[in-house]
């Protein structure tokens, strides 16, 4: 059962995760619980929408709708992808949830049923977060790349400090026994991804993407390997070819101690990261290539190291003199 977030904990956790946030005046008073006589929480999912307006941070924050009274979201996701808290308790934003979909929300079930009415409600308002990002809603408007990558940002944290999976994020749309039809839409992209259509599947393999990584990972990064792998990985920054790393490791090699493919893979991944010009990179791969289809066939036969290493040098200094004639030919676009 997980204890809703404080106020000082939602800017807490938002800004450690990356997102950029903004308190709206009076949001750390603002909630429907007395109005209601119902205590927010425990929160059991995170639950998404879009605004399906313009301009709609002070209807959601404060204003409310004709009937249906502020606040209307947690958080509100403009378009830049600024985050504006509007409250830390009870928000009219889920409304009525079909049971058997809640239920497999508050399970992290990996699959989510269509919401039945006939399955039962339960009040949504009571049990799951809500932020509403800017977007018309129409199927046409687009969400900007930053405002998604916010969007990922924001369940993530609140995912992160609970301990929960993607699979407790959900859309309006998945839950709603009204035919909600939101979050919908185009995205600009995110990370190293083009455009694309906005699906909640899609939107929470991107939280879990992002759950994999610690908060202040960006989309398009790798994480750095542990210090201890990295003294024990290949160090490739003086060695310009294959063939200098098989002469100090060769024994390793003949022992059984790393395997062939492992002290490779290691030596390209190596290889790339200490070569920014793009000549370079292309040189190493297609001589790392060459060398290691010689290797593969030396590797057991019954021929000594030194056999092995010219033969490896003899490739590579075959495939680089291919690669600046591939480069500096006359064909050269």
């Amino acid at each position: 059962m997980a204890t809703p977030l404080t106020h000082d904990q939602w800017l807490t956790k938002l800004r450690a995760e990356g997102v950029t946030v903004t308190e709206y005046p009076g949001w750390r008073t603002r909630e429907r619980d007395d109005e209601t006589g119902k205590t927010f929480g425990p929160v059991r999912m995170f639950l998404n929408h879009h605004t399906a307006g313009r301009n709609s941070r002070d209807l959601v924050a404060k204003n409310g709708a004709p009937g249906l009274p502020g606040p209307l979201a947690h958080v509100h996701l403009a378009k830049s992808g600024v985050a504006t808290m509007c409250s830390a308790g009870r928000t009219n934003h889920a409304g009525l949830m079909a049971l058997n979909a809640y239920a497999s929300f508050r399970d992290e079930k990996s699959i989510h049923p269509a919401p039945s009415r006939a399955s039962g409600t339960v009040d949504g308002n009571d049990v799951a977060y809500g932020i509403e990002t800017e977007n018309l809603g129409d199927g046409q408007d687009e969400y900007p790349r930053e405002q998604y990558d916010a969007w990922v940002r924001i369940n993530a944290a609140a995912c992160r400090h609970h301990g929960w999976t993607a699979d407790s994020c959900g859309g309006h749309l998945e839950t709603s026994i009204e035919g909600k039809i939101d979050p919908r839409g185009p995205v600009e992209g995110y990370g190293s991804r083009g455009r694309f259509a906005f699906t909640m599947r899609q939107f929470r393999a991107d939280v879990d993407e992002r759950l994999a990584h610690p908060a202040s990972w960006s989309p398009g990064t790798t994480t750095p390997p542990p210090p201890q792998q990295q003294e024990d990985d290949m160090k490739m920054t003086d060695i310009v070819t294959i063939s200098g790393w098989i002469k100090a490791r060769w024994k390793d090699l003949a022992d059984g101690k790393i395997s062939v493919n492992t002290a490779l893979a290691s030596g390209y991944a190596h290889s790339r990261a200490a070569n920014e010009n793009t000549v370079a990179i292309l040189t190493q791969l297609r001589a790392q290539t060459a060398a290691i289809e010689k290797l593969a066939q030396l590797v057991g036969s019954d021929v000594d190291t030194a056999q092995v290493v010219a033969a490896v040098e003899r490739a590579i200094a075959d495939a680089v003199v291919q690669v600046d004639v591939d480069i500096t030919g006359a064909d050269r676009a």
